[in-house]
């Protein structure tokens, strides 16, 4: 009897370390951005991202900021516990004990505005907004030294500006720099990376990969390669120009109509209505049979993954989310093999 239990406890102990161990071992990103948990979470909400062969987690806290305002709140009541310090020091232990690296990656959020790009202010609020930022930015840059975390983003989809304060960007990273000793990085939105001026600076070309690539409705990947690439060839010029690889810091498609195309358009759909589990999985195979195994991409992070797996996704479920789809077998078959 008691060889039996040595022997029961040793094949429980072999199948928890299987559990733990992310499969893939190619050298590319194959990352997930994790939404950030609203309370507690266990280890569990890094070791679905297995299921699909992740080796990278990106952490996703959001900032706050007002029109014609130059606060930056973080930290505040409304943060969710995976946004402030306490959520991403727990969450980047799971993900360090599940094998994975991480990337630290701010969002951003504009009261009844929302998306970060058309974020404008005059001279005046612009000094006293870059001033916020910075000390808001060098907090989490100390905090991701402090915990090894792998890569940190200095900003995302800032499209206004980054193309009005250039000098501020270019400053900010050389003070990032002095605190945190990790790899560097900007998520550019897809319409906004040719002009950032400050790649130089930089460790990667960070780029939110939404291009639209087909209108219609349910797009076969056929047509979707060859549209990537074209993409895929401008992007190969530019990553050569400035001597950088480049990571898409999101990328990803609902499981809904018109899912390739101008996907800001079908943003806010109800994740109830026009489900179509068809066009996500060609969208998903077109950009993966022609992006990922390109000497200047050196990977990505899909958008996104749910900390509680079990209630996620799922086949009457349009949001973006791969998880409980039919998509999830061609992400896990492409992150295996990168």
């Amino acid at each position: 009897m008691p060889n039996f239990l040595l022997l029961f406890n040793l094949l429980l102990a072999f199948l928890s370390f299987k559990e733990l161990k992310v499969q893939s071992n190619g050298t590319k990103i194959n990352g997930v951005n994790l939404v950030s948990p609203t309370k507690k979470v266990s280890l569990n909400c890094v070791i679905s991202t297995n299921r699909i062969n992740a080796n990278w987690i990106a952490l996703c806290p959001y900032a706050f900021m007002s029109p014609n305002n130059p606060n930056v709140e973080y930290n505040v009541p409304k943060n969710w516990w995976g946004d402030k310090p306490e959520g991403i020091s727990k969450l980047t232990a799971f993900a360090k004990a599940n094998n994975q690296k991480v990337l630290l990656k701010p969002h951003f959020w504009v009261d009844q505005q929302g998306w970060p790009g058309d974020f404008n202010l005059d001279a005046k609020n612009w000094k006293l907004w870059e001033n916020n930022y910075l000390n808001y930015m060098l907090k989490l840059a100390r905090l991701a030294d402090s915990l090894n975390i792998d890569m940190l983003s200095i900003g995302a989809e800032f499209k206004t500006a980054t193309q009005k304060r250039p000098q501020f960007w270019s400053s900010l990273i050389d003070s990032v720099r002095k605190v945190y000793q990790g790899k560097l990085i900007y998520a550019a939105n897809w319409d906004e990376f040719d002009e950032i001026s400050f790649w130089s600076k930089l460790d990667y070309i960070g780029i939110d990969a939404y291009f639209p690539i087909s209108e219609e409705v349910t797009p076969t990947k056929e047509k979707m390669e060859k549209r990537w690439k074209r993409i895929s060839a401008a992007l190969d010029v530019f990553s050569k120009k400035h001597k950088k690889k480049i990571i898409f810091t999101e990328y990803g498609y609902r499981s809904i109509d018109n899912c390739a195309w101008k996907q800001w358009e079908v943003e806010d759909a109800p994740i109830d209505k026009n489900v179509n589990m068809l066009a996500q999985q060609n969208a998903y195979e077109a950009l993966f049979n022609v992006v990922w195994e390109k000497s200047w991409f050196a990977g990505g992070f899909l958008w996104k993954w749910y900390p509680k797996d079990s209630e996620s996704g799922g086949l009457g479920n349009s949001d973006y989310t791969p998880q409980n789809k039919p998509s999830e077998k061609i992400i896990k078959k492409c992150y295996l093999s990168n």
